[in-house]
């Protein structure tokens, strides 16, 4: 059953994101000579965790020190090997209006009735790509995809993400309202849910406040430490409870893994739409997370 069809019947719906195959930029740590070898090695590893989850999420990352396959390629090539539907995610930053309308298509074409849009991560000054951002919004670029899925009589299912946090003010509330009216199903959010007794019910407040309860897949993300949860409290700007420290502090990745499993309980308990499960390049985790 698809994405669109399960959130209509309100099932609980469970999203993967994986990572696309990828390499080292730097030639030296790294050849090129495995391309095929590395596609293989991730349709391997994603259909150990096939039977957990609904559907999966190639991200669109961004890693300047990483050379990666599309995730519209990626996505096609699981398409084939796999029973679960497989969302590309497109982001908007990297190409113009053109290229998106491009990308968009050509997903379809290959049979991937779902997409999911995003701005993406800024580049920063001296990182050597630039932010194109020919689109004043991504609702705007939302819009004009559902347009142009109904132009090729596609029954087409859009994602877009959500900042969650920022539902508290009026600016967020409004940003995650447009997705949704502009033609996009469901959001995906961030930052994640990270624990039962602070996250959870601040974040199902913030979503029942702005009745975004049905229209929102909350994230687990599968920390490793306490320095890794500093790192994206740095890198990501994520206001992470201190709870979460703690629990690092008590039991290391298995205490910190043990939380994101409870979490998923709470938001079935709750009954939510679903959840979206960051794996951080490693499709094994999700066993761990919903098995």
């Amino acid at each position: 059953m698809r994405l669109a069809e399960r959130l209509k019947r309100g099932i609980f719906t469970t999203v993967v994101e994986i990572f696309p195959p990828n390499f080292s930029a730097e030639a030296a740590k790294e050849p090129l000579l495995g391309l095929r070898q590395k596609t293989q090695d991730i349709v391997s590893r994603v259909k150990k965790v096939e039977n957990l989850t609904d559907c999966f999420v190639v991200a669109d990352m961004k890693d300047l020190g990483r050379l990666k396959l599309s995730s519209i390629y990626t996505a096609a090539m699981l398409k084939q090997e796999l029973d679960t539907e497989v969302i590309p995610v497109i982001a908007v930053r990297d190409t113009n209006r053109s290229g998106v309308r491009t990308l968009f298509l050509s997903a379809l074409s290959y049979g991937l009735d779902s997409v999911m849009l995003v701005w993406g991560d800024k580049y920063m000054d001296g990182e050597g790509s630039a932010n194109v951002y020919d689109y004043p919004s991504l609702s705007e670029a939302i819009k004009e995809m559902r347009a142009l899925a109904d132009r090729a009589n596609v029954s087409a299912t859009i994602l877009a993400p959500v900042n969650v946090a920022a539902l508290e003010t009026k600016k967020g509330a409004s940003i995650a309202s447009s997705r949704i009216e502009s033609g996009a199903d469901c959001l995906l959010a961030q930052p994640p849910t990270s624990d039962v007794s602070v996250s959870f019910p601040e974040h199902l407040r913030l979503l029942d406040g702005k009745g975004l309860r049905g229209n929102v897949l909350l994230n687990v993300f599968p920390f490793r430490d306490k320095e890794d949860i500093d790192a994206c409290r740095t890198r990501f700007g994520w206001k992470i409870p201190d709870v979460v420290d703690r629990l690092a502090e008590e039991g290391g990745e298995a205490r910190l893994i043990k939380e994101s499993k409870m979490v998923v309980e709470k938001m079935r308990e709750n009954h939510l739409p679903g959840v979206y499960v960051s794996t951080r390049g490693k499709p094994e985790l999700a066993r761990f997370i919903l098995d």
